[in-house]
């Protein structure tokens, strides 16, 4: 028996949650076993920045001692390095940023921690989160791309080190890498989770999302991440979710499913189109193209992202360029050449696109579509077609990458189910019996 194989499985945090409650686990115990998980693997993976084994136990030791455990008790959790946290360094991929100490936690860092969650260290990321690869490999295959740029988290959760990991997601972040890495992930509607804390890209576009084990895992997570934090204005009202209670709340139904097809879909790899094909055939969903008003989405989301980086970002370039790669550096440039005019006529087609979405969907209870073009690349320097996550991730609705197929080189393929913006419950349900459906299970 090899090392790996003699570890403890990694259970899901809600079961970890669970157990620690009943008094049959504690968060210690757990984090050890999380530790152990990371030690034997992260060798092959590469999917932390930063750990410190001590202050994990330290943290996990706090929650035995705490005469009531939270929803997330003994969780251990993995962290993308643009979230703060002001017991470890937020480096944010890039090198303008090195040694980077935030004074405080973000929201969600400091909502995870009350909750019982333990963190556990922070995951690799992009260049501020954005195109260049860095080191973090596939977990079922380290001469594939494990996604970006959430790949740290995505591959920390798809290789079985840590139940939870939280990422972003401006385009495509969170659900490429769960795809690619076989987890569980949803990108909860825009503005549910505050951001605050976290490196703006587009304070339009950007999201927090949640890799887990489950969908169960998900709702938990989003229920203690959920809610108005009276800092960022995208959640302004929102109300905490309550995701884990619904999906329990009564047996899941059928969905009924509408597979929509978008600009992107030409880029889909044969074995997929065969796959999605089957895939609408066997749940009886009628296949959909998006109507004629989304056909710019790619330039409205890429001018506006463009912009908004330059203008979150740009300090960077203008004080440190030659610390910044060329590629991102040529996103700055194009955001600072946008005229004002431009900006704002890309921000009402948005706004159209989003006003539109419910009459797209229509009556049925949840879309389907594909999460990337096929399995993940073989190529360290391609983190992957990011174009199937846009248009979803630049209205604000709620999308989930199922863990569902494999692809004729055996490695993880991910079912997209979206819904209205709001209808995270609803998109959730559907998404959980989807998954039950097609038996979809994590390593």
């Amino acid at each position: 028996m090899t090392e790996d194989s003699a570890l403890t499985a990694c259970r899901s945090a809600t079961e970890i949650a669970a157990a620690v409650a009943r008094g049959d686990s504690t968060a210690l115990a757990e984090t050890e076993a999380a530790l152990a998980r990371i030690a034997a693997r992260e060798d092959k993976v590469h999917a932390w920045r930063y750990l410190d084994a001590d202050l994990a136990r330290a943290n996990a030791a706090a929650v035995d001692a705490a005469p009531a455990k939270g929803a997330l008790a003994g969780a251990g959790v993995g962290l993308k390095d643009i979230i703060d946290t002001a017991d470890m360094p937020t480096e944010n991929g890039v090198d303008t940023d090195k040694g980077r100490q935030p004074a405080e936690d973000a929201t969600a860092v400091a909502r995870l921690k009350s909750a019982g969650a333990v963190i556990i260290g922070k995951t690799v990321t992009t260049e501020c989160a954005f195109l260049y690869p860095r080191e973090t490999l596939n977990p079922h295959d380290p001469e594939r791309s494990p996604g970006g740029s959430s790949m740290g988290s995505g591959a920390a959760v798809g290789g079985g080190m840590v139940p939870l990991a939280l990422g972003s997601q401006t385009v495509g972040s969170v659900l490429r890498p769960a795809s690619f890495c076989g987890a569980w992930a949803m990108k909860p509607s825009w503005g549910l989770i505050p951001r605050s804390g976290m490196l703006a890209l587009s304070h339009i576009l950007d999201h927090i999302g949640v890799y887990g084990r489950s969908a169960h895992d998900l709702a938990l997570t989003i229920d203690v991440l959920s809610g108005d934090d009276g800092c960022d204005p995208a959640s302004q009202g929102q109300a905490p979710s309550r995701l884990a209670a619904g999906l329990t709340r009564q047996p899941l139904a059928k969905p009924r499913f509408v597979m929509l097809r978008d600009y992107a879909w030409p880029d889909l790899e044969p074995s997929s189109v065969e796959l999605f094909g089957n895939l609408a055939d066997r749940l009886d969903a009628p296949v959909v193209d998006m109507p004629p008003l989304y056909d710019d989405i790619f330039d409205v989301a890429q001018d506006i992202l463009g912009r908004d980086a330059a203008f979150n970002l740009g300090e960077r370039f203008r004080t440190a360029s030659e610390l910044i790669s060329p590629p991102l550096r040529e996103w700055f440039v194009r955001g600072f050449s946008l005229s004002a005019d431009s900006y704002l006529s890309r921000i009402d087609a948005l706004q159209k696109m989003r006003m539109a979405f419910p009459s797209v969907i229509g009556d049925f209870d949840a879309a389907i579509a594909p999460v990337t073009a096929g399995e993940a690349p073989k190529e360290l320097s391609n983190t992957g077609n990011p174009k199937f996550l846009l248009l979803w991730t630049s209205i604000g609705v709620p999308a989930i990458s199922v863990p569902a197929f494999k692809g004729p080189a055996g490695m993880p393929v991910g079912v997209q189910v979206i819904g209205r913006r709001g209808a995270d419950l609803e998109t959730l349900r559907a998404a959980q019996w989807l998954g039950n459906e097609l038996g979809a299970e994590m390593v």
